[in-house]
């Protein structure tokens, strides 16, 4: 006797979804590069076989996901998608996930020393002027706890940019969206770090200016290791998932 198997009837997916999904591949392919323009709603209603209401719904994902922007009212243009957008995205996401601070950290302890070292070569003169500006800043608000939060996110943020690295760009997205400003503040509430963030930074940048690539990575792992400590100090609830 042949053995019972059931099996599931085929799905089949909202033309706009098919067509949103056709359209991304193109977009992905190579075959409509970023800043050419899209066919109107009326070429590609006739290319698909649909209605412009279909075309207007599979848009809106594409534009949702940032790859798609309006040129003028009536056209849309190919776009890459900008490194915020792809962090809300990942952010609902990892939130949906429960994914922990712990979890994030983790992430974090990667990402961040590889950031410090790879800038020590990739770092340009107008990058270093940007981080000297930083640094100038930080040592001015060490006591104002919102503004030394601010100058520790965008230190990290400035570091990243000097790798020139897209793909570790759009990675530590969404530490901005749910981990840095939960985290960070947290510990500079409730243990005024200023002073050992400052040292810290100080020291990835001398390495980051003298090519010192072992040193940058060096001193990023002890800040992001001090930075556990202070969650764990503060009582953040590391091992909780993180909120939105």
């Amino acid at each position: 006797m042949p053995k019972n198997i059931n099996f599931d009837k085929l799905s089949h997916q909202p033309a706009y979804r098919v067509v949103s999904e056709k359209i991304r591949n193109a977009i992905v392919s190579g075959e409509i590069k970023t800043g050419e323009l899209l066919p109107t709603e009326t070429t590609l209603a006739e290319q698909f076989g649909v209605t412009r209401s279909t075309i207007r719904e599979a848009i809106r994902l594409l534009e949702h996901g940032g790859m798609l922007g309006r040129a003028d009212r009536k056209r849309l243009v190919v776009t890459l998608p900008q490194t915020d957008t792809v962090g809300r995205s990942v952010s609902s996401a990892l939130l949906m996930h429960r994914v922990t601070y712990e979890e994030l950290w983790q992430v974090a302890m990667g990402l961040e020393p590889l950031a410090s070292k790879l800038a020590c070569s990739t770092a340009t003169a107008k990058d270093k002027q940007r981080l000297t500006a930083n640094l100038v800043h930080t040592a001015e608000v060490m006591d104002n706890h919102d503004a030394l939060l601010e100058a520790e996110i965008e230190f990290h943020d400035l570091l990243a940019n000097a790798t020139h690295n897209s793909a570790l760009l759009l990675a530590r997205a969404p530490l901005n969206e749910l981990f840095y400003p939960a985290a960070w503040g947290a510990v500079i509430r409730a243990l005024s770090p200023g002073k050992r963030i400052l040292v810290a930074h100080q020291h990835i940048y001398g390495a980051i200016c003298a090519n010192n690539p072992d040193k940058a990575e060096e001193w990023m792992k002890k800040h992001m290791l001090d930075f556990r400590r202070g969650i764990e100090m503060g009582n953040l609830g590391f091992n909780e998932p993180v909120k939105g």
